[in-house]
């Protein structure tokens, strides 16, 4: 990431404005329901990468000034002076945290990924950096620090990670282009759907959602040549055999998802798609994905591989139309009754066992990710549900995960389900 050179912005002495201090307007104005549902539920998403170079606060105010530079929309409702590239220094001060470490081989992991600073604190921009520098200098991978930045899922989704990777802008409005209109007869379909099955999930995750929330984060790095040949082997694609390794390993035999089957959402981030989500925001669209278990783990990555083939060769429309209008429907009620929608609201899975996502190539390039080095770890926190993204390399294939404390311990079995293959 950048550092301050000629270019660099000014940092301000002074403290926010009065009207930065009072601005706590609705921050959903201009929102698709999707991202309505993302804030609401404060869902984030997270990029985490290791430092070959030294890294303190004038890196990370640096890294903040490219962000807000290459993504402006993340500032779309904040009262913040950025139109000569000056930052508040209280407001850096804010969203910047800088901790001294004798190891990093804890990091990502020790950090929370839930981001309750983020949307407690309405008068700052959705976004913190963390960074976490050896006190000794570079261990002996190279690595000086540890970088993680944090965000809304309102405000960003996989493919912006993979261009900020780049130092490429993902800039946009409110909304992007509009989207291919389903017909009269089948919004109305929807929606009627929706009007319906909206209130019965308000009534069952009062019933049956946890009262509190217990999730953890974990990530894995392993060798994409391993998984090549791991596929290979298989004669499965690699995609479906990280999606086997996740589930597999995940479900467990102990605190077992299900002995049978498993209810799993794959994010599908094809861009090259000719569907369009009917999100004027977003590009990615959800899809069901139903998981028979096996014995064997052969078994069942040859199963999921099939899996993932018939929903390529389905209607993949469907669920991601149906979440539209639920997210619509959503708002409506929330318009009439806010107090409906307590945290407990959005720690109910609807059924789902797992979901699971794809994150284009993370190819580190230009000045936003100067310095970082693989293996490049993205993902994405819900209270709800149980999730991995998985973020290529060059070198590396990272899992990241976001889970119940007690499937945690699972994630150390997957090294070895790759080893049975190699």
């Amino acid at each position: 990431m950048t550092s301050y050179s000629g270019n660099a912005p000014t940092v301000k002495n002074s403290l926010p404005g009065k009207d930065s201090q009072q601005k706590t307007a609705d921050l959903t104005t201009g929102f698709t329901d999707n991202q309505w549902y993302c804030h609401l539920a404060r869902q984030t998403v997270f990029f985490s990468a290791f430092s070959n170079r030294p890294f303190a606060v004038e890196e990370a105010s640096a890294t903040a000034h490219e962000i807000f530079t290459l993504a402006p929309h993340i500032l779309q409702n904040y009262n913040i002076d950025f139109k000569e590239g000056a930052l508040d220094e209280s407001m850096l001060s804010s969203i910047i945290s800088l901790e001294q470490t004798e190891n990093l081989d804890d990091f990502p992991d020790k950090w929370s990924m839930v981001g309750d600073e983020i949307f407690d604190n309405p008068s700052l921009p959705p976004l913190r950096i963390k960074v976490a520098a050896l006190k000794n200098g570079p261990d002996e991978k190279g690595r000086f620090a540890v970088v993680l930045i944090l965000s809304t899922h309102s405000m960003f989704e996989g493919v912006d990670a993979a261009s900020l990777a780049r130092s490429r802008s993902v800039e946009r409005g409110a909304v992007t282009k509009k989207p291919a209109a389903i017909s009269r007869a089948k919004r109305f379909g929807y929606t009627a759907l929706a009007a319906l099955l909206a209130p019965l999930q308000l009534l069952a995750a009062f019933l049956f959602a946890p009262r509190t929330g217990d999730v953890g984060f974990k990530t894995l790095a392993l060798s994409r040549s391993d998984l090549r040949t791991g596929a290979n082997k298989l004669g499965i694609s690699q995609q479906a055999l990280m999606f086997a390794l996740a589930s597999f390993a995940i479900n467990g035999k102990e605190n077992m998802f299900s002995k049978k089957s498993l209810s799993t959402l794959y994010a599908d981030l094809n861009q090259t798609s000719d569907y369009k989500t009917n999100d004027e925001f977003f590009q990615f669209r959800m899809i069901d994905l139903n998981l028979k278990i096996e014995e064997s783990f052969a078994d069942f990555a040859l199963g999921v591989a099939k899996a993932l083939q018939r929903v390529q060769n389905g209607d993949k429309s469907h669920t991601q139309t149906l979440l539209n209008a639920m997210f619509g429907m959503h708002r409506r009620l929330h318009s009439f009754f806010p107090f409906l929608y307590t945290a407990q609201l959005f720690r109910f899975s609807a059924g789902y066992d797992f979901t699971l996502s794809l994150a284009p190539p993370q190819q580190l390039a230009g000045g936003l990710t100067n310095g970082l080095i693989e293996p490049v770890f993205t993902g994405t926190y819900h209270p709800g549900f149980n999730m991995c993204v998985f973020s290529p390399g060059r070198t590396y294939v990272t899992f990241s995960f976001s889970l119940r404390q007690r499937y945690l311990k699972n994630v150390d079995n997957i090294p070895s389900l790759l080893q049975q293959l190699l």
